[in-house]
């Protein structure tokens, strides 16, 4: 089999924390276990919520060149690296696989693509918003932004790799084409699929003795954290010894949160974290009873994928991605955005059914072994670039 030279360009890499550069990661790491030459193509910086990320501009991590650039007019997500320019002039790729539609990067790269005759594959990580989802300005910059993209790097893009029918959907409407389209689900951090001893965790937090539940995430306004401290005197009522552990980097919202709990007397039933490394995350999901998240939006959370190859029932709301996920009543719940009784029914109702939690943990685990694996995923990749190199 051919081996290639493939490049992965995305505007976060390890080890900045968040479902883009977790995939650019299992995936770039995968495809250099196939025998492939895979070049990342980063910015030197992390969320925009978080500090400055103080990186090497080049390091080799797990067989894969990672190279960072500068980046300049960071406005939320996007940010622009000229750097990319002067890469691109230096290397010829087999494959140019770009992440996060409607960022520069994608622009710049599709276009170094098209006229050095590389592969372009697009993978998108849910750019796509419903109505009152974000305000109407950005849907109208949106918006304009797709009806030149259409003509332009939707065009020189050979592959739009999505995650969900609703991806597929706002596509078919850009490129007028689904044969362009591939359906491949993001995965679980394939470490997720190990064992992990719980006790170093519980000991290190003194969290003997309690009926553990957990939430991994940024702590911020469209996570909504604060519902599953308001849930809290809810789910002590009916379980005395709930407990609910918050991973994470605060962005913005942990300040609320401790707020909300003094206000509702919760302090001694929950525990702010942080962030942690990928050991004790893994530690974590294995000491805790379930997984919930209470987002109001979310594309395609990545730590759902993680909690069920954890053998986690997952009680989550119906935003986009977990809804997508989540099969309702057998490997977790499905409960309305906002609502704090029917996430905490949810959750006590795991809590105190063994049996249900259990059989559900095993759906959820089969689940991700069938859905969310990273081996699954990478050889879907590597078949279509070798399909499109083979045209």
């Amino acid at each position: 089999m051919k081996k290639l030279k493939i490049a992965q360009v995305t505007p976060y890499y390890h080890p900045s924390i968040g479902g883009v550069s977790g995939v650019a990661k299992y995936i770039s790491e995968g495809l250099a276990e196939l025998g492939h030459r895979v070049d990342v193509i980063t910015a030197n910086r992390d969320h925009k919520e978080r500090p400055p990320m103080n990186a090497p501009s080049f390091e080799v991590i797990n067989n894969v060149n990672v190279y960072r650039y500068k980046s300049i007019l960071n406005i939320g997500h996007m940010s622009y690296m000229p750097g990319l320019f002067t890469h691109f002039l230096k290397h010829k790729y087999d494959v140019i696989h770009y992440h996060s539609y409607r960022h520069p990067l994608c622009d710049i790269s599709a276009f170094f693509g098209k006229i050095r005759n590389s592969v372009n594959v697009l993978h998108s990580h849910g750019p796509f918003f419903e109505r009152g989802e974000i305000p109407k300005f950005k849907h109208f910059l949106y918006n304009t932004y797709d009806k030149i993209s259409s003509k332009t790097t939707l065009k020189w893009t050979h592959k739009i790799i999505t995650f969900n029918s609703y991806e597929i959907n706002n596509f078919s409407r850009l490129i007028n084409d689904e044969s362009k389209i591939a359906l491949i689900y993001n995965a679980a951090n394939p470490e997720s699929f190990n064992e992990y001893d719980p006790k170093p965790f519980i000991e290190k937090y003194k969290l003997f003795g309690k009926k553990l539940f957990l939430c991994v995430g940024i702590l911020n306004a469209s996570k909504r954290q604060d519902l599953l401290i308001e849930a809290l005197p809810l789910i002590i009522s009916k379980v005395p010894d709930a407990f609910l552990i918050l991973i994470g980097p605060d962005g913005g919202l942990l300040e609320v949160i401790n707020k909300k709990a003094e206000s509702l007397n919760v302090v001694n039933y929950f525990k702010y974290i942080g962030p942690v490394s990928d050991i004790e995350k893994n530690q974590a999901f294995e000491a805790s009873l379930l997984f919930t998240l209470a987002s109001d939006k979310d594309a395609y959370p990545l730590v759902i994928a993680e909690a069920m190859a954890h053998y986690l029932p997952v009680v989550a709301t119906d935003a986009r991605g977990p809804k997508d996920m989540i099969h309702d009543g057998i490997d977790g719940f499905i409960v309305p955005k906002g609502d704090v009784q029917s996430i905490a029914k949810a959750i006590i109702k795991l809590l105190i059914n063994n049996e249900l939690r259990i059989t559900m943990g095993e759906n959820a685990r089969r689940n991700a072994e069938e859905n969310h694996h990273a081996q699954n995923a990478v050889k879907k990749l590597e078949n279509i670039y070798l399909e499109i190199l083979s045209k």
